[in-house]
């Protein structure tokens, strides 16, 4: 108890110097807030980097924005339902072989039609081995070629066996060629979404209008400003004057401050965002399993977890898939806290005397992120593992990541819109680019989960490669994230675990 206590009292202080530092600040463009029922005011936790539908992004930055911005051929709806967007129907030919009958009438939002040719064009833009869009790794893993037979039907080939490739493209967006080739789609994107863009700043968010030449329902809103508020000083100020409608990503002790607030509700709940320490494998100690293993047993995650993101948040189970939103291994359990155990793996490995190491984190970016890592480092010095802890803003930090020069130990979290067991284990392959070490075991039986033909054969694989990584981690297994929000009691929202803050799912509140 008296670990937990020490904990929160960090946490508090923190916060409260985070709030203090924070009041002098002033957040640019005019107040909007709940005060303008034709403007919707969203708080995104991070700066926006490109928005290009084919580099992929954070679902609290870019992501975000482009799911207002694009159309996909399906889409995962509030209710965590696989619908039709751009396609209307979609069947399984084979088991390699896929045709989506699209919808009639699509338009850009500049009145350009879209049709099968386009979206052919969108996926050849990923497939193409010389192209640096983020988004291309993952669809070349898995599509090998793509057909319009004609201009409402898209044939999809797979490399192999593929099952939830329908669910699998709810988050592949698309834009048109002619468009890209005569401006430049980060900053000037063009799509066939809810909304348009009408400016963008990338370090202070977008402003986006209804597309005219959508297709779908009126989204509730003419206007939607996301602002950027990068830190947990600047969510709290911008709530405290009322500036925004809506933000997530709060602080529990944040939270509670508008827990009878007149102009906001706040809410709590499991998400599908995992975090972990990535570990940088490609310098001893680091590249010897039982010094990653003496680290997992070396953090009390209950005693963090529960003092500092809430009473009811539990370690991960030993793997980097969280319930209820992905089907995990009931065979795996957390590491136990075990300091003891941790100094002696330590010693075997050859450091008696403990290590140095570098924790870079992005302030701001999780919950609670700067007192957990304090809290991490603190422990972690318990057992001889001096740790330095280094902050940068997310753009600069997640870019590291990619690079030779990553640190050490990376506090980061990962999660998807989809839950397709593959994808979501993919992100710690050898080839993901922000892993730093070889695993073929892991790698190979990432693969054949891929290419898992029946569902039984998908949890088979599944279990086998969780086995795998829990036996040689290169993550320190930490615990879900939650979701937090305020969201103004003027607006109706239905709150999704992946921190999708999509502003086609709000609506005025007390409106049919």
């Amino acid at each position: 108890m008296s670990r937990r206590r020490t904990l929160r009292a960090v946490a508090v202080a923190l916060a409260a110097a985070l709030v203090t530092a924070g009041c002098g600040a002033a957040l640019g463009g005019d107040s909007a807030g709940s005060g303008d029922g034709d403007t919707l005011v969203l708080g995104i936790s991070r700066q926006l980097t490109s928005l290009d539908p084919g580099s992929s992004g954070s679902i609290d930055g870019d992501a975000t924005v482009q799911g207002a911005l694009f159309s996909s051929l399906t889409r995962i709806d509030p209710e965590q339902k696989l619908v039709g967007d751009l396609a209307t129907s979609w069947r399984q030919d084979s088991p390699t072989r896929w045709t989506f009958t699209l919808r009639e009438g699509v338009k850009f939002s500049n009145g350009d039609p879209l049709d099968a040719n386009t979206v052919k064009w969108n996926f050849e833009r990923l497939l193409d081995p010389d192209t640096k869009l983020t988004s291309a790794p993952a669809i070349r893993a898995i599509v090998e070629s793509v057909e319009a037979p004609d201009p409402h039907t898209v044939v999809i080939n797979t490399k192999r066996p593929y099952l939830g490739l329908d669910e699998r493209l709810a988050t592949l967006n698309f834009t048109q060629q002619q468009w890209v080739e005569t401006h430049n789609p980060a900053l000037e994107p063009l799509g066939t979404g809810p909304y348009q863009l009408e400016s963008v700043d990338l370090e202070n968010g977008a402003t986006l209008v209804r597309n005219p030449h959508y297709y779908g329902p009126e989204p509730a809103y003419e206007r939607v400003r996301f602002t950027v508020l990068a830190t947990e000083a600047a969510r709290v100020q911008a709530l405290q004057a009322g500036d925004v409608d809506a933000v997530i990503q709060l602080d529990p002790q944040s939270l509670a401050q508008f827990a009878n607030d007149d102009r906001y509700r706040t809410g709590s709940q499991w998400s599908s965002w995992n975090m972990v320490l990535r570990i940088n494998e490609t310098r001893a100690p680091l590249d010897d399993p039982r010094v990653r293993k003496a680290l997992n047993h070396a953090i009390d995650k209950k005693a963090i977890a529960s003092s500092l993101l809430g009473p009811d948040i539990e370690p991960s189970k030993g793997q980097v898939l969280i319930a209820p939103y992905d089907e995990i291994n009931p065979n795996l359990q957390a590491y136990p806290y075990d300091p003891e155990k941790a100094k002696a793996l330590l010693a075997e490995a050859g450091y008696p005397g403990g290590l140095d190491l570098e924790l870079a984190h992005s302030t701001g970016t999780y919950i609670a992120s700067d007192a957990v890592v304090q809290a991490i480092a603190q422990q972690l010095g318990e057992v001889g593992v001096r740790v330095r802890i280094t902050t940068a803003q997310f753009p600069a930090w997640v870019q590291r990541s990619y690079t030779d020069d990553v640190a050490d130990l990376i506090y980061i979290g990962y999660s998807s819109g989809y839950r397709h067991p593959a994808e979501r284990l993919r992100i710690y392959t050898s080839s993901y680019a922000q892993s730093h070490y070889s695993d073929p075991v892991y790698d190979e039986l990432v693969e054949q989960l891929s290419n898992a033909t029946t569902r039984e054969e998908q949890t088979r694989l599944g279990y086998a490669a969780t086995e795998a990584f829990h036996e040689n981690p290169h993550v320190v297994f930490l615990w879900a994230q939650p979701l937090t929000w305020a969201v103004s009691k003027d607006v109706e929202w239905v709150p999704r675990p992946e921190h999708w803050l999509l502003p086609q799912d709000f609506r005025p509140a007390n409106t049919g």
